[in-house]
């Protein structure tokens, strides 16, 4: 499955270079950096935006999960299930469907069209998945290392930040490298929530898809593809970067 991704997205970046790719040729005949060129300023604009609704809504969503799982550690009550049901209901229920729901109250609250109801569109399928991806090694982590802090005499907060996090670095890392890529892949809530307003490389890629020019679909498609590959590298080399040298000891 890594192959055949890897090898997909080498295709897109082939396309977005070759001036001519005649079948049955296995590399394109002539190379070219005019498709990048060309739109290198709508590349910019979209990616920048991309890149921004990503880091926010990631943010954000680290943080309520964060502060979800420490409530219920410290008051002792699981999740309800409740709770799990609404938390998970833009999953559950067809886009279209509740995305139309989500605009016709922000026309009523006269927020549509706005960065604040795209964020908050995008967090609405972001946080599902780094709940999901967070749960887990939060709630397994061995009370023992709370514990001692807690006996040293450090509060609540300072047990989090000098213990909690630094051990569980990888999972939070890995958690937000998966919400970024659910928020870079969203197509309807950024063209129902932005109203048109606002481009990222997914409703780009979408809107080129329609035509007939594969190189400039592979600009958009290569840059799709990549800043979730880059987030991902990023949740893998920053843990052994940071413990390298416990690594070394072991």
């Amino acid at each position: 499955m890594l192959g055949t991704a890897f090898l997909s997205v080498l295709g897109l970046a082939f396309w977005s270079l070759s001036l001519r790719w005649p079948y049955p040729y296995v590399l394109p005949q002539r190379w070219t950096s005019r498709n990048w060129e060309r739109h290198w300023t709508s590349i910019q604009e979209t990616s920048f935006t991309t890149l921004e609704l990503g880091v926010i809504a990631v943010l954000i969503a680290l943080i309520l999960v964060v502060g979800c799982l420490e409530n219920e550690q410290w008051r002792r009550v699981s999740f309800s299930f409740r709770s799990q049901w609404l938390l998970y209901l833009p999953l559950l229920i067809p886009q279209a469907t509740f995305l139309l729901g989500i605009q016709i109250l922000a026309v009523r609250l006269e927020m549509d069209g706005t960065f604040l109801l795209l964020v908050w569109s995008h967090l609405l399928f972001v946080l599902p998945y780094i709940f999901l991806t967070l749960a887990d090694p939060w709630r397994n982590l061995d009370t023992r290392f709370p514990q001692i802090g807690q006996c040293l005499g450090a509060s609540p907060l300072r047990v989090l930040f000098r213990i909690k996090l630094p051990l569980l670095l990888k999972p939070l890392l890995v958690a937000a490298a998966v919400g970024f890529a659910v928020s870079v892949s969203q197509y309807l809530p950024t063209l129902f929530a932005g109203g048109g307003r606002f481009a990222t490389l997914t409703t780009e890629a979408v809107s080129y898809a329609a035509g007939a020019d594969r190189r400039v679909i592979g600009v958009y498609g290569f840059l799709q593809a990549l800043f979730p590959w880059i987030a991902l590298l990023l949740a893998l080399a920053i843990p052994r970067w940071r413990f390298r040298n416990r690594a070394t000891l072991l």
